[in-house]
This record gives structure tokens, C-alpha cells and sequence, in this order.
């Protein structure tokens, strides 16, 4: 059986803790780690030992990855959220995932 490659977004308080879950789970493969700027991101995957360091824009761009774990703070779930999904990729977000009821009725429509 092959692994589910994920990517991960931010890695503040909660993204390392999502990566670890996640690296718990026999069919997972956290594969890639965006952050803010190229530097951080790749500074943070060489510490939490991931192979590819990434852009927001890059890790949509990366066929392979099946679903992307939101953990930057709340105010860009919605707009990372829309992206991810438009862009083909599951997502798992952090609470919230929308502001508002308009923000969350785009993401369903």
C-alpha cells in the first residue's frame, strides 16, 4: 500500500504537533513544509527532518501531495483552505476554518 504524502503549513504551536500525529499513522508521509519565505521553511523541515521546503504556491503546485494540514494562525485558514481545495488537495484545518458565515458558505458553494 502506498503512503498518502501531506504537506503542512506553518509551523508554529500547532504544526509540529500535526506533524507528529501524523507521523504516527502507518500510511502518512509528511513529504513537504511550507512557511512564510523559502528561509524559514527551510530551516524548519531540515528540524523537523522533511525533505521539501516550500512556498504556499509551491506546495499546490506539487502533484503528489494528496492533503495539506492548515496550522498558521486563523486569520489565513479561509484563504489557504479555498486555495488548497481549488488547487485539488484534502485539507485538514485548524479551528477556525472561516471568520464569518459568508467566508464559510464560499467554501461549501
Amino acid at each position: 500500500m502506498s503512503k498518502i504524502k501531506v504537506g503542512v503549513v506553518g509551523t508554529g504551536f500547532i504544526g509540529p504537533a500535526h506533524i507528529e500525529a501524523l507521523r504516527r499513522l502507518p500510511n502518512i508521509e509528511v513529504v513537504a513544509l511550507c512557511e512564510a519565505n523559502i528561509e524559514l521553511a527551510t530551516s524548519k523541515a531540515a528540524q523537523l527532518g522533511i525533505e521539501r521546503a516550500c512556498t504556499f504556491d509551491q506546495l499546490l503546485e506539487m502533484k503528489d501531495i494528496v492533503s495539506v494540514h492548515i496550522c498558521t494562525p486563523n486569520f489565513l485558514h479561509y484563504p489557504q483552505s479555498k486555495a488548497a481545495l481549488l488547487a485539488g488537495k484534502h485539507v485538514v484545518c485548524e479551528k477556525p476554518l472561516a471568520k464569518d458565515l459568508h467566508e464559510a458558505e464560499e467554501l461549501v458553494a
